[in-house]
């Protein structure tokens, strides 16, 4: 193992704020607005933490060997994102992300142009980004003690169960709405969206981020809910 327990924690906090910080700035420029991003509460995207934690443990005997570092990286990235989507859809009835308009993709949860660019990532990972937090690391580690990991597991482990309940019970709240914008279909569809805009209002803070920071979060289960989530969003989008 070339990490103790307390480096790994640390490693995968870090790449979770790092992860976080990239996927916030890149979705908020590509759609125009501040996009709040992740599935916790907090600045953290744990899917990063967990994929690269895992890569730096797979690749460590390998990383001088680019084409083999490349290629773990691929496969390693596309298993993680693939059951990362298998989970979020069967635990939480919800579909973050959609590559269905990509070729060659698997039940839209992975596409070979998405594993490439993974695949570079990865090495660019290893190579340049690695050494530096690593010596962050070895500084932070002789200074606390493994301290800071204790922490970082209760203040995640915390967040992960507030979110767990935060998002059970918006997929509560629209089952209970799409039955509802089932049984008013035939009502004029301006009224139709001044209920649905009522209905976000209702929301917490950290559902109504899911609902606009994810445009292509789908319930499988609320069916009208999610046509009534588009109409909305590509009502916004010709506004601005």
């Amino acid at each position: 193992m070339p990490f103790t327990f307390s480096e790994v924690v640390v490693l995968f906090f870090t790449y979770s704020v790092i992860g976080w910080i990239w996927e916030t700035i890149y979705c908020s420029i590509k759609d125009h607005h501040y996009d709040y991003r992740g599935f916790l509460f907090g600045p953290y995207c744990p899917v990063y933490g967990f994929a690269v934690t895992t890569i730096l443990i797979c690749t460590y005997r390998i990383q001088n060997n680019l084409f083999l570092l490349y290629i773990v990286g691929v496969i390693v990235a596309t298993i993680f994102e693939y059951c990362t989507s298998v989970f979020l859809q069967y635990v939480f009835h919800m579909k973050l992300w959609d590559y269905s308009h990509l070729w060659g993709n698997i039940q839209g949860r992975v596409a070979p142009i998405i594993s490439l660019f993974w695949g570079l990532g990865v090495v660019f990972l290893v190579k340049i980004v690695q050494p530096f937090i690593q010596k962050i690391i070895n500084w932070e580690e002789a200074k606390t003690h493994g301290y800071l990991a204790l922490m970082i597991l209760l203040v995640m482990g915390t967040d992960f169960i507030l979110t767990i309940i935060s998002v059970e019970k918006l997929h509560l709240s629209t089952k209970h709405w799409d039955e509802r914008l089932n049984a008013q279909l035939k009502v004029d569809e301006n009224k139709l969206n001044d209920r649905f805009d009522k209905l976000l209002e209702s929301f917490s803070w950290n559902q109504k981020r899911l609902l606009t920071s994810f445009p292509h979060l789908k319930f499988t289960d609320a069916r009208h809910f999610n046509e009534a989530k588009r109409r909305l969003i590509s009502r916004r989008e010709n506004r601005s």
